[in-house]
């Protein structure tokens, strides 16, 4: 989303934004209008190394098209574009030439509607139309890193459909994620679209909002979702004190708690009685959680500390076996983003162990590769068969 001589440009990614925290979306809006400050959002390695995989996946693309149709592939110059007007106004134009061309495959396919009776506009890139020779119709593609489609994802495959409606080309109701895994997800979209439509209508609502409201918006403002955990909200959890700040507490279980007045950590803990929609026994942990947050000592950063606790149920416990002097504490540690080669993707890296006897000990099974992760599971079973020949009654103990 971006901010142009008193217009706001909206774009597919916003849709997303949109649907996992509309409260951040709206205060980033506000930041642009030059109301607040913007918030540093912190890059997320994990995040940043799917970004430089996402394109990768997305130029693998690419050179399999460009291999297919030849010249008949139309690459879209995008550089430096994302809020620059007039590059996004020739990067438009030369999208639709090579629409009403009929070329074979459009790459960055750039759309930049600028609605003469709204101060709302949308800026996209798909990153492939097709041309279905068949239908004579274009068919929107998207490359995703992901395994399986995601609603938000198809909200953007409808966002690039609607706008090639706008300027009259011909579209398939054919449309596809090219995969992490290689796999093509197939979808129509006319089972996408009333949904698109709605989310877009919401999303207007809320840019005209802000717009005509010269205040930002505040925390906890009626009728905005906010996931509570993002960069944007946590300082404000902080601040207000926030029911969020109870581990465990579901958005859906603070909607209750406000609605019969119990908005902080601290309200909650001194809280009696039942709250409609959460049960008595669920109550009951999150009042429990909160006390114990409240009454921890602070904890100093490189210091040990104690960690306070309370046993929920006894008989749980009590159900575990006898302890054995050679039980096994085990985990896996994994990168889903690991591959070798853009269609094989995960791997489990580590296979650590604690032993407690004779003394506590930790062992470690390493991976980089395929073959070492089929060796660090065959080294792993052997080290569990030695010790089971000393320590037969030995456990293996795992939480996932």
């Amino acid at each position: 989303m971006f901010l142009r001589n008193d217009r706001v440009y909206y774009s597919a990614t916003d849709l997303k934004g949109a649907v996992e925290c509309e409260w951040a979306l709206m205060r980033k809006l506000d930041s642009k209008l030059g109301r607040i400050e913007a918030v540093e959002e912190v890059d997320d390695p994990m995040l940043v190394r799917a970004g430089k995989l996402g394109n990768e996946h997305e130029a693998r693309a690419l050179d399999d098209y460009k291999l297919k149709y030849g010249d008949g592939v139309v690459e879209i110059d995008t550089h430096d574009a994302r809020a620059d007007p007039a590059i996004l106004r020739q990067a438009r134009d030369e999208t639709i030439a090579a629409l009403h061309d009929n070329k074979a495959v459009v790459f960055q396919a750039t759309f930049f509607d600028e609605p003469e009776d709204s101060r709302i506009g949308f800026v996209g890139f798909a990153d492939f139309l097709i041309h279905d020779e068949t239908a004579n119709a274009y068919q929107v593609w998207d490359t995703k890193l992901a395994r399986k489609a995601r609603v938000t994802a198809l909200l953007q495959l409808a966002a690039y459909a609607d706008q090639m409606r706008k300027l009259g080309i011909p579209v398939s109701n054919d449309t596809y994620l090219l995969l992490g895994n290689g796999e093509e997800s197939k979808h129509d979209l006319r089972d996408i679209e009333p949904v698109f439509h709605d989310r877009v209508a919401r999303l207007i609502e809320m840019i005209e909002a802000r717009l005509e409201d010269p205040n930002p918006i505040e925390w906890g403002a009626e009728g905005y979702t906010a996931d509570g955990r993002c960069d944007w909200c946590a300082p404000e959890v902080e601040r207000t004190r926030d029911v969020l700040l109870v581990a465990g507490m579901r958005s859906t279980q603070r909607s209750r708690l406000n609605a019969v007045g119990i908005h902080t950590i601290d309200q909650l803990a001194a809280s009696t009685g039942s709250v409609d929609g959460i049960g008595d026994h669920a109550l009951q942990k999150l009042r429990d959680q909160a006390r114990m947050q409240l009454t921890a000592p602070d904890h100093v950063e490189g210091e040990a500390h104690e960690v306070l606790y309370e046993v929920a149920s006894a008989s749980a416990l009590a159900a575990l076996p006898p302890q054995d002097e050679g039980d096994l504490f085990f985990d896996f540690e994994g990168d889903p983003l690991w591959t070798d080669n853009g269609t094989d993707w995960g791997i489990d890296y580590l296979w650590g162990v604690v032993t407690l006897e004779p003394e506590e000990k930790f062992t470690a099974f390493w991976a980089h590769d395929r073959a070492e992760e089929k060796q660090a599971l065959i080294d792993f079973l052997g080290f569990v068969q030695e010790r089971r020949k000393q320590h037969p009654g030995l456990h293996i103990y795992h939480y996932a």
